[in-house]
């Protein structure tokens, strides 16, 4: 990771006079875009996905499903920011003893188009929001003065920096190829006590009934066969290509043999077409259907065509799971996880990289 300038840092040296940023700290690309598919790419070759309007708008469709999911919450994890009391000397007139006070220090990794930094820092003034992608396309020049943007692969070794709450949400794409040793950055990099979020919307259909989203009587859960012929060559053309499009299950191992705390795993069903009776379900699956009616294109189309599919015959499979999404015979969901955990109080090392 090339070290960026608040990212290289130590924490001690950023404080509440260091966390403005007016974006000139990131730089633009330094490679020229790839054109394919109609969609532009990083020059890097190593991203999948696009990042020009089209994954902009998934990217904004998936953030208003997180937030519908997580209740208007940022993040499934209990943060000591979002208390009301935090940062408070306990005498609310001591303005002196109030700036003695540490920062909450935040790292994004993998901001894509900075919604989820840019409310972040909004939501609490008293932290300073880092949010870091390897690409500065999509990211916003307007920002907080407590966010600081950056462009930095962390797929690279970090800069000795630690943080309270490290944010991780959606970074497959080609972008991390070492999902063990991304896990290990992390816990190195959190303080003790500070908390990691590892958040993955699993890239496929699942033949499951929600708690609250009711069959009628009879009727099961049905993946179509254009969905299932989807599973086949999108796995087959990831491990063509060596990605790994759904780490959930290595990274919750990972966790696990760490010597983070509270290791915690939560799901959300999500019922492609908002099937089910409950008002809320239905909601998270209109949202879902935009996301995929999207999110098709922009994650299949470089992915499968470098895997020997003409482009012709990529788009009619996906117009086929379009359909099949739409069927009101066929019933299936998405897996949203979260993964949350934390590190120990009595762990305070950083190993230099």
């Amino acid at each position: 990771m090339a070290p960026p300038l608040h990212l290289s840092e130590p924490d001690d040296a950023r404080d509440a006079d260091d966390s403005s940023s007016d974006y000139s700290s990131v730089s633009e690309d330094s490679l020229p875009p790839i054109h394919a598919y109609g969609h532009t790419y990083h020059g890097s070759a190593r991203l999948y996905i696009p990042h020009d309007a089209e994954e902009d708008r998934r990217l904004r469709i998936q953030h208003e499903l997180y937030h519908l999911v997580l209740d208007g919450r940022l993040h499934d994890a209990r943060l000591p920011i979002e208390d009301p009391t935090f940062g408070r000397s306990g005498d609310e007139d001591d303005d002196e003893d109030d700036e003695q006070i540490p920062r909450y220090h935040i790292l994004d990794v993998g901001s894509g188009n900075g919604l989820w930094a840019v409310e972040a820092a909004q939501r609490y003034p008293k932290a300073d929001v880092l949010g870091i992608d390897l690409t500065s396309a999509l990211l916003p020049k307007d920002v907080p003065a407590n966010l600081t943007f950056e462009i930095a692969d962390v797929a690279e070794p970090w800069p000795p920096t630690l943080y309270d709450f490290i944010h991780i949400r959606n970074l497959v794409g080609g972008g991390v190829r070492d999902w063990e040793r991304l896990v290990e950055q992390a816990l190195q990099h959190l303080k003790p006590g500070g908390i990691l979020e590892f958040t993955e919307l699993r890239p496929r259909f699942y033949d499951v009934v929600p708690a609250l989203a009711d069959l009628p009587e009879g009727q099961k859960p049905e993946v179509g066969l254009a969905c299932l012929e989807y599973h086949k060559i999108f796995h087959a053309a990831c491990q063509a290509e060596n990605l790994d499009f759904d780490p959930v299950p290595r990274v919750e191992e990972y966790l696990q043999a760490s010597d983070a705390e509270m290791v915690r795993e939560r799901v959300d069903w999500l019922p492609v077409s908002g099937w089910g009776r409950d008002p809320l379900m239905r909601k998270k699956g209109e949202l879902l259907n935009e996301l995929i009616e999207v999110g098709l294109d922009t994650w299949s189309m470089l992915l499968l065509g470098k895997n020997g599919m003409g482009e012709e015959e990529i788009r009619t499979l996906l117009r086929r799971i379009l359909e099949e999404t739409q069927d009101p015979r066929l019933r299936s969901c998405f897996n949203l996880t979260f993964i949350t955990a934390k590190k120990p109080l009595d762990d305070a090392t950083v190993e230099d990289d």
